[in-house]
């Protein structure tokens, strides 16, 4: 575990500019071709590239509050992507910063922390939803679920069930931890790439 840093240098805000750019771009780029091509489950490939590109930049510098920084560049970009104003993208990427900073803030940097942001960030889309359906637009629980599992259903092409909500879970949680798998071997290799450097 390593302790985490305050404070930023010139260099350290270009490379958190510079990841979050590319957080951004991918998401604006990506993300109207997945849509374009209306590939299923989509959000959940944007997210978890985010995930890897976050994942990255934060355990190589651990400096407090630079998942926000980075999610606010890459927020900021990805609405510019729009022709209109859609508030439920940039929320969701700014939330996917503050989960991975809180979770690295008491975690710390170690494989713990990669496979816990991995499978909050992976289920969070599913949590965002009720929350969005249930607080800001005033429906019942109940009838949220029964509606999302209608139209998980109908994604996967099978009759409406539990086990519909089951698998959608299931596959998100899997790619949220093969997300953070790769980001974990990644980070392990710029680590060794680093140390053997400076020596």
């Amino acid at each position: 575990m390593t302790r985490t840093q305050t404070g930023y240098s010139r260099n350290d805000l270009v490379f958190f500019g510079v990841f979050g750019g590319l957080w951004g771009l991918s998401e604006a780029t990506m993300g109207n071709l997945l849509h374009l091509f209306h590939v299923p489950f989509s959000g959940s490939v944007l997210s978890a590239t985010g995930l890897v590109i976050l994942l990255i930049a934060r355990s190589t510098r651990n400096k407090r509050g630079s998942s926000l920084l980075m999610a606010a560049v890459a927020a900021s970009i990805k609405l510019m992507s729009f022709t209109f104003v859609k508030v439920g993208p940039f929320v969701g990427i700014m939330m996917e910063g503050v989960l991975t900073e809180v979770i690295f803030l008491m975690l710390g940097t170690g494989w713990i922390a990669f496979l816990m942001t991995g499978l909050v960030i992976g289920v969070y889309p599913l949590i965002q939803e009720i929350v969005t359906k249930t607080i800001l637009f005033g429906m019942d629980f109940i009838p949220v679920i029964l509606e999302m599992i209608e139209e998980i259903s109908r994604k996967i092409g099978g009759q409406a069930g539990w086990w519909a909500l089951g698998l959608y879970v299931g596959l998100h949680l899997t790619v949220g931890v093969l997300a953070a798998g790769l980001a974990w071997k990644l980070h392990l290799r710029i680590e060794h790439r680093l140390k053997t450097g400076a020596d």
